[in-house]
């Protein structure tokens, strides 16, 4: 690589020119690493000394820098072409956002390998450029049947005002606002005026789908600016080159039920172009996947032959350049936790960025709450020692290949090491692998069992069970915490051994340490999740203040599996630590952030409440579709309440009456699979009678579901939980949803239980607090499936008379769209909606 000697006044002034001589005098010329505050224009002002004569130290530099910082180091001999060592840091730091640069002892040549993530001064969008867009002879009227919105248009200048002023705003849009276009109109203005990255995260493939096929590609076409949008995907989307090759060459590293598919995915690896498992023409099973997926802790980066080939740093690099990312929340948040825990470094997902919009925004403290909790199962453990060392005598496993390739290809001069090696594996890792999957297996299985006892009743094929403070003092949980302890002790004896085996590795001769990097480099992967479960072992069974810790027992065709599980119980704090302290402007929208016209129970739950008054804005925009006219709402007041002896008998009639008048075109989203399976059931064979087409959740995937009830127009869906919300049925193919009860959330889930004792003990009123804005936002989810365009129309019929006979019905029915509720008897409010489907009186 040729040599670009710089002007170091251009990267460094006078004073950190100075304390790095001083250093590396203090250090005898040999190697310092610095870190190096920057200008908005690159020029590193302050420097610190982090690290002496080690490169082994630059982990932890790169977890104390941050975007816009430069790490720099010399080196003694005066030669500023960067080594291999050097361009790996590179290509994590400057992936980052963070400079790297090498100087030689005495600071007077410089060589800039990555130049440090600079942001221009911001250039205020203009609210009068916005409202020329969305005019009604402006960019917007390209779209076929534009009509100017003013609630669209006051939340497109809400957005530029948070992009102006480094703000963060709730935005409650509607149905029907267009609130898409309205966040990335001015998005886009800000990201192109000011050279700066906007990401915009949603929950469902959907609205991902809508905002690259759709909105985007209108806007790149339709306006005068140009900016580059990509999908970005977790890297475990995309196939991993090296071990596509290795799994060709090595064959018995992988189990005999997955060599169809993996011949298969190495054949399409080879003429395909981005390498993701979305585009292979069939779904590999998970196990099979797993084997050739890119993954963080098992790739050399930049040191990987097939580094420039990847699918993964290829995608990575589009990434980069683009000025707009679209990712889903769970992306967003692995990317936010793994910052969080390690700083900036290669394990980062997405390129730096300080301009937030997440749409979908009522799914926060959920997904916050997943992608900070703690899983370890039966499977988990066994899967990473079955690829150290497999059950099956007939297939190799990573220390197998290791230990061959050592008494195949050591020198006869290294037998000192030889004999150290060999007894690391023949004595401890390759016997003791058998030990560690018997214990185990034995452990979780113990404990499935113990749960399935404990728990007791009915469970179905899942049961869970709460750690609670007079759990502890029984004899189980004692039991429990000493297995438990047993199996981590266990786990952590075989990592210590695995990582002594991988550090004196690193003193075979380099040839046969560079034929055997890949098995090492994969060892070493598995090294480090073997260590994260031991550790989250210990973690569940220690006194997890703040988490709720919980034992789940599933029941499947592999028997009963058990897995640990912890979750934090309020989330407020780390979310404003690590995402409303970190960025500069954040947008959250949604159809339902509030309860009751209220976005109090958002704010304390996700942490926006504890934001300064003066940066947190609220805008409530009501949906421009007239409620009125499209929607007639009933509400059957002689109704059993849902725990009353005969609500199903009752819920089955009505539901059987109400298709009738609505000739299907129906959804009826019901809280659980038992009530909807046994409803289901029992109505099936009367609605084939009436020549209706009864669709049920769970006999075919979802999409093909929803393409077979838009196809057939007299279909009725019986649904749950994921057809409530982020599903979008426009025309005349759904004209009635049934709400068949209200959508509270199950009291025996294990977080719900712990959140609403936590509350109590507050002092506060978890049912009113919790349960009640929980069940009334995705109540509002359920009710906004009817209605998705200006010409539909229908009915929607709520099934539980609780809306109406208890004092928080109220909120449900203040929190719906300006429409009039039909109430009265079974009868009355079917008369009704019979006139409203245009059928005569009777």
């Amino acid at each position: 690589m040729k040599e670009v000697h710089t002007p170091m006044h251009k990267y460094f002034s006078d004073d950190a020119l100075l304390l790095m001589r001083h250093e590396i005098e203090a250090a005898a010329g040999n190697e310092v690493f610095f870190i190096g505050r920057a200008t908005i224009e690159g020029i590193v002002f302050e420097v610190e000394a982090i690290a002496r004569g080690s490169k082994q130290a630059v982990p932890a530099i790169l977890t104390r820098a941050a975007c816009g910082d430069v790490v720099i180091h010399n080196h003694p001999s005066g030669d500023l072409t960067p080594s291999g060592a050097d361009m790996d840091i590179a290509s994590v730091a400057g992936n980052q956002g963070i400079g790297f640069a090498i100087i030689d002892n005495g600071c007077t040549r410089c060589y800039q390998v990555v130049s440090p993530f600079t942001e221009k001064k911001g250039e205020l969008l203009s609210l009068d450029e916005i409202a020329r867009v969305f005019a009604p002879d402006g960019m917007m009227a390209h779209l076929k049947g534009y009509e100017q919105r003013d609630e669209q248009v006051r939340m497109a200048f809400a957005v530029a005002e948070a992009f102006n002023h480094d703000r963060v705003v709730l935005v409650e849009a509607g149905t029907g606002t267009g609130k898409s276009l309205a966040y990335l109109v001015p998005a886009i203005l800000w990201a192109v005026r000011n050279n700066q990255r906007v990401v915009v995260s949603t929950n469902t493939i959907n609205l991902q789908e809508q905002l690259i096929r759709k909105d985007l590609p209108f806007l790149a076409r339709n306006s005068s600016m140009e900016f580059k949008a990509v999908l970005v995907k977790g890297r475990g989307n995309y196939a991993c080159l090296r071990k596509l090759e290795n799994a060709e060459a090595e064959p018995s590293l992988f189990p005999d039920e997955a060599a169809a598919e993996l011949t298969a995915i190495i054949e399409w690896s080879k003429s395909c172009q981005d390498g993701c498992r979305s585009d292979l023409a069939f779904t590999p099973r998970e196990g099979t996947w797993e084997e050739v997926c890119c993954e963080a802790d098992q790739c050399s980066r930049s040191r990987c032959k097939h580094f420039n080939r990847c699918f993964f740093y290829r995608a990575r690099r589009d990434a980069s350049a683009a000025k707009v990312l679209v990712v889903n929340h769970a992306l967003l948040l692995s990317d936010i936790v793994l910052r969080k825990e390690t700083g900036y470094d290669a394990t980062a997902i997405l390129p730096p960025f300080t301009r937030l919009i997440f749409d979908e925004g009522h799914h926060l403290e959920d997904v916050a709450t997943n992608h900070l909790s703690l899983i370890i199962s039966r499977g988990g453990i066994l899967r990473q020692l079955y690829r150290l060392v497999p059950p099956k005598a007939n297939r190799s496993g990573l220390l197998t290949i290791i230990s061959a390739r050592l008494a195949r290809d050591l020198p006869d001069t290294m037998e000192a090491l030889y004999t150290e090696l060999s007894a690391l594996l023949e004595s401890h890792l390759l016997p003791k692998a058998h030990d560690l999957t018997g214990l185990t297996e034995q452990s979780m299985d113990w404990l499935a069992l113990a749960v399935e006892r404990e728990a007791g009743g009915e469970g179905g094929r899942e049961r869970k069970l709460r750690i609670t403070q007079t759990l502890e003092q029984g004899a189980f949980w004692q039991e429990c915490r000493q297995r438990a302890h047993a199996l981590a002790d266990a786990v952590n004896d075989y990592t210590s051994a695995l990582r002594s085996l991988l550090r004196r590795c690193e003193d075979l001769p380099d040839k046969l340490r560079e034929k055997m990097a890949d098995q090492l480099l994969d060892a070493g992967g598995i090294e480090g999740r073997l260590q994260t479960m031991a550790d989250g072992l210990l973690f569940f069974i220690s006194d997890a203040e703040g988490y709720c810790r919980w034992i789940e027992a599933r029941s499947g065709h592999r028997g009963v599996q058990a897995r640990l599980c912890a979750a934090p119980l309020d989330i407020s704090g780390q979310v404003k630590e690590t995402i409303l302290d970190r960025i500069k402007t954040i947008i959250v929208t949604s159809a339902t952030l509030t309860v009751g016209g209220d976005f109090g129970y958002l704010k304390k739950r996700t942490g926006f409440g504890l934001l300064a008054p003066e940066r947190l804005g609220e805008l409530r925009l009501a949906s421009p579709f007239d409620y009125a006219s499209q929607v007639f709402a009933g509400i059957p007041e002689d109704m059993p309440e849902p725990t009353a002896p005969g609500f199903r008998q009752a819920l089955e009639e009505r539901i059987l009456q109400a298709v009738t008048i609505s000739k299907g075109g129906a959804f009826i989203l019901f809280t659980s699979y038992d009530l909807l399976n046994r409803v289901h059931g029992a109505l099936a064979p009367e609605l084939a009678r009436l020549g209706l087409v009864a669709l049920k959740q769970g006999e075919t995937g979802r999409h093909a579901l929803l393409s077979r009830f838009r196809k057939e127009n007299n279909a009725v869906l019986f649904g749950t939980d994921s057809f409530w919300e982020g599903v979008d049925v426009k025309g005349e193919a759904l004209r009635l949803v049934i709400i068949a009860r209200l959508p509270f959330q199950v009291p025996t889930e294990p977080v719900q239980q712990a959140r609403t004792e936590q509350i109590q003990a507050a002092g506060g009123d978890p049912f009113r607090e919790f349960s009640v804005p929980q069940a009334v936002i995705k109540f509002r989810q359920g009710f906004g499936r009817l209605i998705r365009s200006r010409d539909d129309r229908g009915a929607v019929l709520i099934l539980d008379r609780r809306v109406t006979t208890k004092n928080y019905g109220r909120i449900f029915l203040r929190s719906l769209p300006d429409t009039a509720l039909v109430k009265g008897t079974t009868e009355e409010v079917f008369r009704k909606m019979a006139v409203f489907f245009g059928e005569p009186a009777s």
